[in-house]
Protein backbone atom coordinates (compact mmCIF):
# COMPACT_ATOMS: atom_id res chain seq x y z
CA UNK A 1 0.00 0.00 0.00
CA UNK A 2 2.67 2.36 0.71
CA UNK A 3 4.56 1.77 -1.60
CA UNK A 4 1.60 2.27 -4.37
CA UNK A 5 1.13 5.78 -2.48
CA UNK A 6 4.53 6.69 -2.85
CA UNK A 7 4.57 6.08 -6.87
CA UNK A 8 1.40 7.65 -7.20
CA UNK A 9 2.72 10.46 -5.40
CA UNK A 10 5.03 12.51 -8.14
CA UNK A 11 1.50 11.51 -10.55
CA UNK A 12 -0.66 13.40 -8.19
CA UNK A 13 1.23 16.22 -7.15
CA UNK A 14 1.83 17.27 -11.76
CA UNK A 15 -2.02 16.68 -11.36
CA UNK A 16 -2.59 19.10 -8.37
CA UNK A 17 -0.32 21.66 -9.72
CA UNK A 18 -1.69 21.78 -12.89
CA UNK A 19 -5.01 22.33 -11.59
CA UNK A 20 -3.35 25.36 -9.52
CA UNK A 21 -1.63 26.94 -13.07
CA UNK A 22 -5.30 26.43 -14.89
CA UNK A 23 -7.15 28.50 -12.12
CA UNK A 24 -4.73 31.18 -12.48
CA UNK A 25 -6.32 33.99 -14.39
CA UNK A 26 -3.77 34.83 -17.22
CA UNK A 27 -4.36 37.63 -20.27
CA UNK A 28 -4.98 36.16 -23.61
CA UNK A 29 -2.65 36.85 -26.21
CA UNK A 30 -4.64 39.04 -28.18
CA UNK A 31 -5.34 40.88 -24.39
CA UNK A 32 -1.41 41.32 -24.60
CA UNK A 33 -0.78 41.88 -28.05
CA UNK A 34 -3.37 44.93 -28.23
CA UNK A 35 -2.42 46.11 -25.02
CA UNK A 36 1.04 46.45 -26.65
CA UNK A 37 0.44 47.83 -29.45
CA UNK A 38 -2.18 50.35 -27.94
CA UNK A 39 0.83 51.76 -25.86
CA UNK A 40 2.68 52.89 -28.31
CA UNK A 41 1.80 56.44 -29.33
CA UNK A 42 1.25 57.11 -33.21
CA UNK A 43 4.31 59.53 -34.39
CA UNK A 44 4.49 61.08 -37.67
CA UNK A 45 6.69 64.32 -38.59
CA UNK A 46 5.35 67.14 -36.75
CA UNK A 47 2.24 64.56 -35.48
CA UNK A 48 3.74 63.24 -32.65
CA UNK A 49 2.49 61.46 -28.91
CA UNK A 50 -1.34 60.86 -30.57
CA UNK A 51 -2.96 57.98 -28.57
CA UNK A 52 -7.05 57.60 -28.22
CA UNK A 53 -9.15 58.07 -30.06
CA UNK A 54 -6.61 57.47 -33.36
CA UNK A 55 -4.90 54.47 -34.34
CA UNK A 56 -2.51 53.47 -37.27
CA UNK A 57 0.84 53.05 -37.64
CA UNK A 58 1.85 50.60 -34.83
CA UNK A 59 -1.78 51.03 -32.92
CA UNK A 60 -3.73 48.73 -34.42
CA UNK A 61 -7.52 49.28 -34.94
CA UNK A 62 -8.61 48.02 -31.77
CA UNK A 63 -6.80 51.13 -30.36
CA UNK A 64 -9.35 54.05 -31.34
CA UNK A 65 -12.52 55.08 -32.75
CA UNK A 66 -12.50 53.01 -36.46
CA UNK A 67 -12.70 56.54 -38.49
CA UNK A 68 -9.57 57.88 -36.74
CA UNK A 69 -7.52 56.44 -38.57
CA UNK A 70 -3.99 58.19 -38.90
CA UNK A 71 -1.74 57.25 -41.88
CA UNK A 72 2.04 58.16 -42.35
CA UNK A 73 3.40 58.90 -45.07
CA UNK A 74 7.53 58.44 -45.22
CA UNK A 75 7.29 59.48 -41.97
CA UNK A 76 6.67 62.91 -42.84
CA UNK A 77 2.88 63.88 -43.40
CA UNK A 78 -0.10 62.88 -41.59
CA UNK A 79 -3.24 62.14 -43.61
CA UNK A 80 -6.96 60.84 -42.40
CA UNK A 81 -10.07 59.93 -44.29
CA UNK A 82 -13.21 61.41 -43.79
CA UNK A 83 -15.97 60.08 -45.63
CA UNK A 84 -14.10 58.98 -48.71
CA UNK A 85 -12.12 62.28 -48.81
CA UNK A 86 -8.08 62.54 -47.98
CA UNK A 87 -7.14 64.77 -45.95
CA UNK A 88 -3.60 66.26 -44.42
CA UNK A 89 -3.94 66.30 -41.08
CA UNK A 90 -1.65 69.97 -39.82
CA UNK A 91 -2.42 69.97 -36.72
CA UNK A 92 -3.73 67.95 -33.35
CA UNK A 93 -4.75 68.91 -30.29
CA UNK A 94 -6.15 66.28 -27.81
CA UNK A 95 -6.99 68.52 -24.90
CA UNK A 96 -9.62 70.40 -27.30
CA UNK A 97 -10.48 67.63 -29.62
CA UNK A 98 -9.69 69.97 -32.33
CA UNK A 99 -8.07 69.00 -35.61
CA UNK A 100 -6.69 71.36 -38.17
CA UNK A 101 -7.22 69.65 -41.77
CA UNK A 102 -6.65 70.69 -45.23
CA UNK A 103 -8.16 68.59 -48.18
CA UNK A 104 -5.32 66.51 -49.86
CA UNK A 105 -6.36 67.59 -53.58
CA UNK A 106 -6.19 71.11 -52.67
CA UNK A 107 -2.71 71.59 -53.82
CA UNK A 108 -1.22 74.69 -55.27
CA UNK A 109 -0.34 72.83 -58.61
CA UNK A 110 -4.26 72.29 -59.24
CA UNK A 111 -6.15 74.33 -56.77
CA UNK A 112 -9.94 74.04 -56.43
CA UNK A 113 -10.58 73.63 -60.20
CA UNK A 114 -9.52 70.13 -60.22
CA UNK A 115 -10.92 68.30 -57.38
CA UNK A 116 -9.89 64.94 -56.99
CA UNK A 117 -13.31 64.14 -54.57
CA UNK A 118 -16.27 65.95 -56.73
CA UNK A 119 -19.94 65.69 -54.58
CA UNK A 120 -18.67 65.21 -51.34
CA UNK A 121 -20.02 66.32 -48.05
CA UNK A 122 -18.55 66.54 -44.46
CA UNK A 123 -19.29 63.74 -41.88
CA UNK A 124 -21.33 66.19 -39.03
CA UNK A 125 -21.55 62.64 -36.70
CA UNK A 126 -18.47 62.46 -35.79
CA UNK A 127 -17.30 66.13 -36.25
CA UNK A 128 -18.04 69.86 -35.74
CA UNK A 129 -16.46 72.60 -37.07
CA UNK A 130 -14.18 73.95 -34.36
CA UNK A 131 -14.88 77.59 -33.40
CA UNK A 132 -13.55 80.41 -35.56
CA UNK A 133 -14.54 77.97 -38.64
CA UNK A 134 -18.07 77.06 -41.01
CA UNK A 135 -19.09 75.51 -44.16
CA UNK A 136 -18.60 76.73 -47.60
CA UNK A 137 -20.13 74.99 -50.59
CA UNK A 138 -17.75 74.91 -53.82
CA UNK A 139 -19.78 74.49 -57.14
CA UNK A 140 -18.60 73.29 -60.19
CA UNK A 141 -19.48 74.63 -63.97
CA UNK A 142 -22.56 76.91 -63.17
CA UNK A 143 -22.38 79.00 -66.95
CA UNK A 144 -25.46 80.98 -65.24
CA UNK A 145 -23.82 82.63 -62.56
CA UNK A 146 -20.91 84.12 -64.07
CA UNK A 147 -20.50 87.80 -63.14
CA UNK A 148 -22.14 86.88 -59.79
CA UNK A 149 -19.68 87.62 -56.68
CA UNK A 150 -17.81 84.00 -56.14
CA UNK A 151 -17.37 83.18 -59.16
CA UNK A 152 -14.40 82.45 -60.86
CA UNK A 153 -13.18 81.27 -64.04
CA UNK A 154 -10.89 78.23 -64.22
CA UNK A 155 -7.51 77.45 -66.18
CA UNK A 156 -7.88 75.70 -69.38
CA UNK A 157 -6.05 72.50 -68.49
CA UNK A 158 -8.66 72.14 -65.72
CA UNK A 159 -11.30 69.74 -64.95
CA UNK A 160 -14.17 72.33 -64.53
CA UNK A 161 -14.57 75.37 -66.72
CA UNK A 162 -15.68 77.75 -63.67
CA UNK A 163 -16.17 77.72 -59.96
CA UNK A 164 -18.79 79.33 -57.69
CA UNK A 165 -18.34 79.64 -54.31
CA UNK A 166 -21.37 80.09 -51.70
CA UNK A 167 -20.93 81.13 -47.99
CA UNK A 168 -23.70 78.02 -47.12
CA UNK A 169 -23.89 74.31 -47.09
CA UNK A 170 -26.66 74.43 -49.63
CA UNK A 171 -25.61 73.28 -53.16
CA UNK A 172 -26.58 75.61 -56.52
CA UNK A 173 -29.17 74.16 -58.58
CA UNK A 174 -27.76 73.70 -62.55
CA UNK A 175 -24.08 73.01 -61.53
CA UNK A 176 -22.28 69.69 -62.31
CA UNK A 177 -21.28 68.92 -59.06
CA UNK A 178 -20.14 70.38 -55.80
CA UNK A 179 -18.28 70.14 -52.63
CA UNK A 180 -18.73 71.58 -49.31
CA UNK A 181 -15.40 72.47 -47.04
CA UNK A 182 -15.13 74.57 -44.25
CA UNK A 183 -12.72 77.98 -43.57
CA UNK A 184 -12.36 80.45 -41.50
CA UNK A 185 -15.43 82.61 -40.93
CA UNK A 186 -12.61 85.72 -41.40
CA UNK A 187 -12.74 84.93 -44.97
CA UNK A 188 -16.03 85.08 -45.75
CA UNK A 189 -16.66 87.58 -48.17
CA UNK A 190 -13.05 87.82 -49.52
CA UNK A 191 -13.82 85.29 -52.31
CA UNK A 192 -10.36 86.09 -53.73
CA UNK A 193 -8.19 85.20 -50.47
CA UNK A 194 -10.75 81.78 -50.03
CA UNK A 195 -8.56 79.71 -52.07
CA UNK A 196 -5.05 80.60 -50.63
CA UNK A 197 -6.23 79.42 -47.24
CA UNK A 198 -8.14 76.46 -48.31
CA UNK A 199 -4.91 75.43 -49.77
CA UNK A 200 -2.85 76.71 -47.10
CA UNK A 201 -4.24 76.87 -44.11
CA UNK A 202 -7.04 74.39 -44.10
CA UNK A 203 -9.82 74.73 -41.31
CA UNK A 204 -10.70 73.23 -37.81
CA UNK A 205 -13.20 70.52 -36.80
CA UNK A 206 -13.53 68.75 -33.35
CA UNK A 207 -14.02 65.31 -33.11
CA UNK A 208 -17.02 64.30 -31.06
CA UNK A 209 -16.03 61.36 -29.34
CA UNK A 210 -16.01 60.38 -25.28
CA UNK A 211 -12.67 60.28 -23.92
CA UNK A 212 -13.32 61.63 -20.38
CA UNK A 213 -12.33 57.95 -19.16
CA UNK A 214 -8.94 58.60 -20.87
CA UNK A 215 -8.51 61.87 -19.43
CA UNK A 216 -9.59 61.05 -16.20
CA UNK A 217 -7.28 57.78 -14.54
CA UNK A 218 -7.00 55.39 -17.36
CA UNK A 219 -3.72 55.89 -18.13
CA UNK A 220 -2.43 56.80 -14.52
CA UNK A 221 -3.51 53.94 -13.44
CA UNK A 222 -1.59 51.59 -15.82
CA UNK A 223 -3.86 50.87 -18.40
CA UNK A 224 -4.70 52.30 -21.89
CA UNK A 225 -7.83 53.62 -23.75
CA UNK A 226 -9.36 50.80 -26.31
CA UNK A 227 -12.60 51.23 -28.95
CA UNK A 228 -15.31 49.51 -27.17
CA UNK A 229 -17.29 49.05 -30.69
CA UNK A 230 -20.70 47.83 -28.65
CA UNK A 231 -20.83 50.99 -26.67
CA UNK A 232 -19.38 53.12 -29.34
CA UNK A 233 -16.91 54.33 -26.40
CA UNK A 234 -13.66 53.68 -24.73
CA UNK A 235 -12.92 51.21 -22.29
CA UNK A 236 -9.51 51.03 -19.71
CA UNK A 237 -7.36 47.88 -21.37
CA UNK A 238 -5.56 46.76 -18.37
CA UNK A 239 -2.08 44.94 -17.99
CA UNK A 240 -3.94 42.03 -16.94
CA UNK A 241 -6.03 41.83 -20.20
CA UNK A 242 -9.09 42.46 -18.76
CA UNK A 243 -11.11 45.68 -19.71
CA UNK A 244 -13.40 48.15 -17.51
CA UNK A 245 -15.19 51.20 -17.54
CA UNK A 246 -13.27 52.30 -14.90
CA UNK A 247 -9.57 52.99 -14.17
CA UNK A 248 -7.54 49.48 -13.69
CA UNK A 249 -7.02 48.39 -9.90
CA UNK A 250 -3.54 48.22 -7.86
CA UNK A 251 -2.13 44.93 -9.38
CA UNK A 252 -0.53 42.18 -7.56
CA UNK A 253 2.70 40.94 -8.80
CA UNK A 254 2.54 37.11 -10.20
CA UNK A 255 4.40 35.98 -7.19
CA UNK A 256 1.26 36.87 -4.46
CA UNK A 257 -0.77 34.28 -6.31
CA UNK A 258 1.12 31.31 -5.35
CA UNK A 259 2.11 32.89 -2.34
CA UNK A 260 1.20 30.75 0.66
CA UNK A 261 0.09 27.91 -2.06
CA UNK A 262 2.13 24.45 -1.45
CA UNK A 263 1.29 21.94 -4.17
CA UNK A 264 1.58 19.09 -0.95
CA UNK A 265 -1.36 20.56 0.81
CA UNK A 266 -3.80 19.51 -1.70
CA UNK A 267 -3.41 16.44 -1.36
Amino acid sequence: MNSRLSSSTPFLLLLQFSLLLFSIKFPPCWSLDSFSSCSKPFNCGNITNIDYPFWGDDRVEACGHPDLHLKCDENKTTTIKIKDVVYEVLKIDQNTQILQIKRDDFFESKGLCSPKYPNTTFDSQLFEYAPGFAEITINYDCPALKGVPGYFSCPDWSTYKDVFIQVASETHPGCSSNLQVGIGVNYFGDFWSMEEALIREGFGVKYKVDTLLCKEGCTGSGGVCVHDVDSNKPTCHCPDGNSRESPCPPQRPPSAQLKGTNPTQLL
